[in-house]
């Protein structure tokens, strides 16, 4: 069993947990599902308006949309930020309805990245808290998420922005740094540290490595 199997096998038992617990809280004061209509298609999102992150579960069952997913979502909110969910496009003839299940968890932190911490013997110290990092994210990068939570539990400051939304700006970061500056369109996680610009990052150990070379 790797490591990130584990990882969603305990947020999930923990959810399934307390689902059974808290079911009949319907809201939740700091987390919120959010709709956003662009014609036929409903985006729906997660708003974390508190200043720590949350894990969300979303379940949707309806016969008036396609997904984009039948599977639930299971994610990481960062804080003060948005986290697109599901995509939900509407069927010709059908009412606008459907159903969901809508969970939020504040204690999900502490289980992110406990293990890789230990086995990669991270040291985030000042110099790295100091440095000026943005982050491209895309809108189905599941790494994205883990990788904001990662630097929210460290303190780690950092800008978001989106790869394809800012992708001029990412082209001419590509190009000033000599990097291959081709099929922007199609990163997932792409990340500014300093002037250095890295691409397609998809996983913690490849990430720490980057992390590494900026602390002291």
């Amino acid at each position: 069993m790797n490591s990130n199997f584990k990882y969603r096998f305990i947020l999930l038992t923990f959810f399934m947990f307390s689902f059974l617990c808290f079911s009949q809280k319907k809201t939740h004061k700091n987390v919120t599902l959010i709709e956003k209509q662009n014609g036929k298609r409903l985006e729906l999102f997660a708003k974390n308006e508190d200043s720590t992150s949350y894990v969300v579960f979303l379940r949707v069952s309806t016969d008036n949309y396609r997904r984009t997913s039948n599977r639930p979502v299971l994610t990481t909110v960062a804080p003060n930020s948005e986290t697109h969910l599901l995509t939900l496009i509407k069927l010709t003839g059908k009412p606008n309805e459907y159903k969901k299940q809508f969970i939020v968890n504040e204690v999900s932190q502490n289980l992110s990245f406990r293990k890789d911490d230990d086995d990669f013997q991270i040291n985030f110290d000042s110099a790295l808290k100091t440095t000026k990092i943005t982050i491209f994210e895309s809108n189905n990068c599941e790494f994205c998420n883990e990788a904001k939570a990662l630097f929210d539990k460290y303190k780690i400051a950092y800008n978001t922005k989106h790869v394809k939304k800012n992708s001029s700006e990412l082209i001419a970061l590509l190009k000033k740094s000599g990097k291959p500056y081709n099929n922007t369109a199609l990163d997932v996680f792409d990340i500014q540290i300093k002037q250095d610009i890295y691409r397609n990052i998809t996983n913690k150990e490849v990430l720490f490595n980057v992390l590494k070379q900026y602390m002291e």
